[in-house]
């Protein structure tokens, strides 16, 4: 226990939450800052999807992110992955990882899914994912965070002089973590790629009780009830984090025509609503967690995952701030990253 050492964390997101109430846990006096409000940006805004559909070597992270979901009323849910084409044995080694991980998961052809989505000659993983409300985990993680004593300041904080300030004076702990979404850059040299995420509630009938994510046609399909679901498609490149909370009228008919091209059931679907959120990614779109200064933390660039991520890399950022874990090499500021993929885990294939 570290009772009597002081943290801070700036960002009160899923990532920020986390790490704020792991730190309390461990007998932190812990202080949130935060820009707005709780879930402020594209945490409180989420599909919902604890998503397996990730790089191998996110996996265990992903899981161990379905393990603590699961005490707090998460709904397994069957889900079809469908790559791009061609991406066959890229298919094959995320469902084998899963497996040894103790998920179901098993590859198949998308002629096998009699009547449910169209398509023939491709590869798809059935597997089971998660499915929980993101403002209610950010509701109960508040909770638990204010139940351990720890603080809330919320207005800016800005780096001056190699230092982070709030309210003019510097911020006053032993240890600090950064985990303020694609703002992060901003306040230290964490190099991030900003893009736009966005979510819209439509109602259909004939809706399958099946979540899909389909990277052929880009878009992704989150059942909810009384014949309603969360669809999303393609995300859009941001110059400020800022923009990211537009949405154009047109928009949700464009991702409900992608739906429609797979799922016949979705030519009749009608949008009720829309919301945005700006995400980030580390250059090489891959998340940047670990220390980037003496008593200077960074848990970042979750890539459109801080639902399914955060737990797991949440305990490993402070691990790794105690000294009990080394860095991931994958995911350390350190690492020397080079322009990746444009998309979020566009990279989930290279290499396979």
């Amino acid at each position: 226990m570290h009772r009597g050492r002081r943290a801070a964390v700036v960002g009160a997101g899923l990532a920020g939450l986390w790490t704020a109430l792991r730190l309390a846990r461990r007998g932190y006096q812990v202080t949130v800052y935060e820009m707005e409000f709780p879930g402020f940006g594209a945490s409180s805004r989420a599909a919902g999807i604890v998503s397996l559909q990730l790089p191998v070597s996110l996996l265990r992270y992903a899981v161990e992110g379905l393990r603590e979901y699961s005490a707090m009323g998460m709904r397994e849910v069957p889900s079809l992955w469908v790559p791009r084409r061609g991406m066959r044995l890229c298919a094959e080694a995320v469902a084998a990882e899963l497996r040894r991980l103790g998920v179901i998961a098993e590859p198949m052809r998308l002629e096998e899914v009699d009547g449910l989505i169209s398509g023939s000659d491709e590869s798809a993983v059935f597997m089971f994912q998660g499915v929980i409300g993101a403002g209610d985990v950010v509701n109960a993680l508040y909770k638990a965070l204010s139940a351990s004593g720890a603080s809330l300041r919320v207005g800016p904080v800005r780096p001056r002089g190699g230092s982070l300030y709030y309210d003019g004076g510097p911020l006053d702990a032993d240890l600090t973590f950064l985990a303020a979404g694609p703002w992060t850059g901003e306040l230290t040299k964490v190099g991030l790629r900003s893009y736009r995420c966005s979510a819209h509630s439509v109602e259909f009938h004939g809706l399958p009780d099946v979540v899909i994510e389909d990277d052929e046609n880009e878009f992704y399909l989150v059942p909810e009830s009384q014949g309603r679901a969360i669809v999303g498609g393609p995300d859009d490149s941001l110059g400020r984090p800022e923009d990211g909370f537009r949405v154009s009228p047109s928009e949700a008919y464009d991702v409900l025509e992608r739906v429609a091209r797979r799922v016949p059931a979705a030519e009749g679907a009608r949008p009720l609503s829309s919301w945005a959120a700006p995400c980030s990614s580390g250059i090489d779109g891959m998340p940047v967690v670990g220390e980037v200064d003496d008593g200077l933390y960074v848990i970042a660039g979750l890539d459109g995952a801080g639902l399914t991520l955060s737990p797991a890399l949440s305990r490993l950022v402070v691990d790794v701030a105690e000294g009990v874990a080394d860095e991931d090499p994958l995911l350390s500021p350190r690492r020397a990253m080079k322009e990746g993929p444009s998309e979020p885990f566009d990279s989930i294939c290279e290499g396979v």
